[in-house]
């Protein structure tokens, strides 16, 4: 299913790889994850998310601005300088706070706590569906707040009974 045409009044889970081609932002899919993110920022679609996964797009957003201020890919080298350089911490961590800022103005999205009961159940839907572990903690998460509906890239979801994947 396309993301530009969802126009469901059901609430759509949000997958990290839709903030970060907006954020970063990705020249084949960021157009489209911004016209969608905008619906969820004038609250004409609910959305929600996890702390788990806004936690993953903070990780990258800090990562490739580490990069592109050392101008190395080299992520140990990245994750050092982040926990030792006052400097390239504080420039780092600005991205990850106007991100933070960004979530703020989105008025249609809810960030919905994870529960022991969805890390128990995770382990169970990684197993059935084949999923890595962050996607089947999503999987479970979406299950228990009766969330069918996915905004992701990750064709892994597809695999998943009960839930509609739309793509950008």
């Amino acid at each position: 299913m396309k993301l530009s045409e969802y126009k469901n009044s059901e609430c759509i889970f949000i997958d990290a790889n839709i903030f970060l081609d907006y954020s970063l932002p990705n020249p084949e899919y960021g157009e489209s994850a911004a016209n969608f993110l905008e619906k969820v920022e004038l609250n004409e679609i609910k959305a929600a998310t996890t702390p788990v996964v806004l936690d993953e797009v903070s990780f990258i957003i800090l990562i490739h601005k580490g990069s592109l201020l050392l101008e190395t890919h080299d992520r140990k080298k990245i994750i050092n300088s982040i926990k030792r350089d006052k400097k390239i911490s504080n420039l780092c961590y600005g991205v990850v706070e106007e991100f933070n800022e960004f979530l703020d103005s989105l008025k249609g999205l809810k960030i919905v706590s994870v529960n022991s009961k969805d890390y128990k159940q995770a382990s169970e839907l990684g197993k059935r569906y084949f999923l890595l572990p962050s996607d089947a903690l999503h999987t479970s998460v979406m299950k228990n707040n009766k969330i069918s509906n996915i905004a992701s890239r990750d064709g892994d979801f597809e695999r998943i009974e009960g839930i509609t994947v739309w793509k950008p």
